[in-house]
């Protein structure tokens, strides 16, 4: 059955307006008001009002009395007690009389084996789990809010690209129709844009349904409906870290999940030191004072009585409680420690695919970007061939309905790209601070301790890089090589090239990198020129040495060393595993070519590069080898060529004495 094309588009987002209207609609008049909301308003909006955080914050607040509670064993105790009663016997002197006490007791704990001490810790302890369960409820809550607000712009974006798909069907409905109408069609022509016309419509109607359901979700997240006009979120990616490593390293320093399974196990501790407190003796002083109006005997004689003293109590045997109970405390370590192990290995899993998500996505837009501009230009082009006959109907619907699916595509992988950076953040903690949220309310950890924890991770939770393992590494490095724009062999030196079998003869001496050693027994193929080398054409290391190239040749646009050059940064680590007092900062350069924020993010990747193969592969501590990035402020030739970007595409190792400072760089020399 034809669906008539009095059912325009507009129809349609009236129809779908009005029903969510009825429930509950995305466009609230008062909401309209807010023009602009960044991630962080909406943040701070969610952890001002979320019902998780509130609970959260009074959870930490009630561990505070806690502390109070525990103290309290530290002071005195009084205690007052009085009676007046009327009491009568058969026996005695007095059968009917009326008796009055009054007694103040004081008592003070002088010693009770560190059982005061101990709990006062513990609740200490208990104090900063709250606190970074606090922290932790407030990264999640930011970050589903984040993600809510995006989910409202994409679907927002999604429902204009679904209704301009729709127009385009709707036009070639008509247009169609109208030639049917003349007899220049085919009726087939018609069914056939019919069903595509209910696909589109159906399209639209999906989109509109996803815009709500992540609306809904919005409200029940931020406590307010989103608003038209909202400004669109972007991400710096200067915070991405340059490894995966280097995300793991901050994860463990700053995340408030990990935190909190530290100190659990240290509250867990302090309960079992106090549970072998029962094991000491009690040591307490007491005083006391009492009178009474009446004897023994019932006669009418006022007596008093004072006593001061110190009481000492030990418990011989109890059945075994204590014993018990002290065992118990030992397990519940054990059962802290595993829960300390559990989150280390959710972090470095979530925090693992999060990262990965992010490269991957950044990998994968360019791509979709090139396949949406391609797909439109083929829209395009199909209809003007079907307007003078080249092309089928066919034919244009189906271009049509690519471009809108490649169109899809990208608008989806910006946002998803976005929320997976925010996922990665809120794994390392890191994700209230890039977004600017803080709250009055929420105390720093200098205010609730003067000894926080300082540990060393790598032997609680070792790194492993996934990536590395699968071969996506290489599959990348090998487009990336594909689609190098600079870099040919005829255009760069031929040592930068490195052809699989460099061809000499008896009456030839080919030196590509100038250093005197022949290229067959050259295995540092790329020593910049004027550098010291040995036989084997390696840069020769002096117990002097104090600044060095390393002759790295890297590729347009990458941070990947090639195998080829690993023997250079090989005679960097043997050197300082020769010098255990030396230290070494790898330095990294960029040519002057391209975006200088780019340029510079990028010669830091270079420098961890080498400082990670160092480290990973050389086994040189870490705390020895330091990685900058200087980008283009250090050029050794001031001029964008092909001769002077592969010499300012460079990376330079300053030696240093173990406690000194590398020298300030200047001009590219030091």
């Amino acid at each position: 059955m034809a669906i008539s094309k009095q059912f325009t588009s507009k129809k349609l987002s009236a129809l779908l307006i009005l029903m969510f209207a009825a429930n509950g609609s995305i466009f609230d008049a008062q909401a309209e008001q807010t023009s602009v909301m960044p991630l962080h308003y909406v943040s701070e909006k969610a952890i001002s009002s979320n019902p998780e955080v509130q609970q959260a914050w009074h959870a930490f607040k009630a561990s505070m009395y806690g502390i109070d509670a525990a103290r309290s064993g530290y002071l005195p105790t009084v205690d007052v007690s009085a009676s007046a009663g009327y009491e009568k016997r058969n026996y005695g002197i007095e059968d009917e009389y009326n008796r009055n006490t009054a007694e103040l007791t004081l008592g003070q704990m002088l010693y009770d084996g560190f059982r005061t001490s101990n709990t006062v810790k513990r609740f200490e302890r208990i104090q900063l789990i709250r606190y970074f369960e606090l922290l932790d409820q407030a990264e999640k809550i930011a970050l589903q809010a984040s993600i809510a607000y995006l989910d409202v712009q994409k679907f927002t974006e999604l429902v204009e690209l679904a209704e301009n798909n729709l127009k385009e069907h709707e036009a070639v409905y008509q247009q169609i129709e109208q030639s049917v109408g003349a007899g220049v069609a085919r009726a087939a022509d018609l069914e056939q844009i019919n069903g595509r016309l209910s696909l589109a419509q159906s399209n639209v109607m999906t989109e509109y349904a996803n815009l709500h359901d992540v609306s809904a979700r919005y409200l029940r997240i931020v406590g307010e409906l989103p608003t038209k006009g909202t400004a669109k979120a972007r991400l710096s990616d200067d915070a991405i870290p340059i490894t995966i490593n280097q995300a793991l390293d901050i994860a463990y320093k700053s995340s408030p999940n990990f935190y909190a399974s530290l100190y659990n196990i240290e509250a867990q501790k302090a309960n079992a030191d106090s549970q072998r407190s029962a094991f000491h003796p009690n040591v307490d002083l007491s005083a006391r004072y009492g009178m009474q109006d009446r004897d023994e005997l019932g006669l009418n004689e006022t007596r008093s009585e004072a006593r001061v003293g110190i009481d000492i109590r030990y418990n011989l045997y109890n059945g075994g409680l204590d014993s018990a109970n002290l065992d118990q405390a030992y397990q519940e370590i054990n059962v802290a420690k595993y829960q300390r192990d559990q989150t280390c290995i959710e972090i470095r899993q979530n925090l693992q695919v999060a990262y990965n998500n992010v490269q991957v996505l950044q990998n994968k837009i360019p791509s979709l970007a090139s396949h949406k501009e391609s797909s439109n230009k083929v829209k395009y082009a199909y209809k003007d061939q079907f307007d003078i006959g080249q092309r089928t109907l066919l034919d244009v619907l189906d271009a049509e309905n690519e471009a809108f699916q490649s169109n899809r595509s990208y608008i989806a992988a910006l946002y998803d790209r976005q929320s997976a950076i925010l996922t990665m953040l809120a794994e390392m903690g890191k994700l209230l601070d890039t977004l600017n949220v803080t709250s009055d309310k929420f105390p720093k950890i200098t205010e609730l301790t003067d000894d926080p924890i300082a540990l060393n991770a790598d032997s609680i939770c070792p790194k492993f890089d996934v990536a590395a393992t699968i071969g996506r590494q290489a599959f990348l490095q090998k487009k990336k090589q594909q689609d190098n724009a600079y870099m040919t062999v005829t255009a760069m030196p031929s040592y930068l090239t490195m052809p699989a079998a460099p061809v000499e003869t008896a009456t030839t001496f080919a030196d590509d990198d100038n250093d005197g050693i022949a290229n067959a027994q050259d295995e540092c193929p790329s020593t910049p020129a004027f550098t010291e080398v040995d036989e084997k054409g390696c840069t020769k290391y002096r117990s002097n040495t104090s600044n060095v190239e390393i002759g790295i040749p890297f590729l347009a646009d990458s941070s990947v060393v090639r195998p080829q050059y690993m023997q250079e940064i090989a005679r960097l680590a043997d050197f300082l595993k020769e010098h255990p007092n030396k230290n070494v900062e790898i330095q990294g350069h960029a040519s002057l070519e391209g975006p200088a924020l780019h340029n510079r993010k990028l010669s830091e990747e270079r420098a961890s590069s080498v400082a990670e193969i160092l480290i990973q592969q050389y086994g040189i501590a870490p705390n020895r080898v330091k990685s900058l990035g200087y980008g283009v402020d250090q050029p050794r030739i001031n001029e964008i060529s092909v001769r002077a970007n592969a010499a300012n595409r460079r990376i330079e190792a300053v030696i240093t004495d173990a406690g000194s400072r590398p020298a300030v760089m200047k001009d590219g020399w030091s």
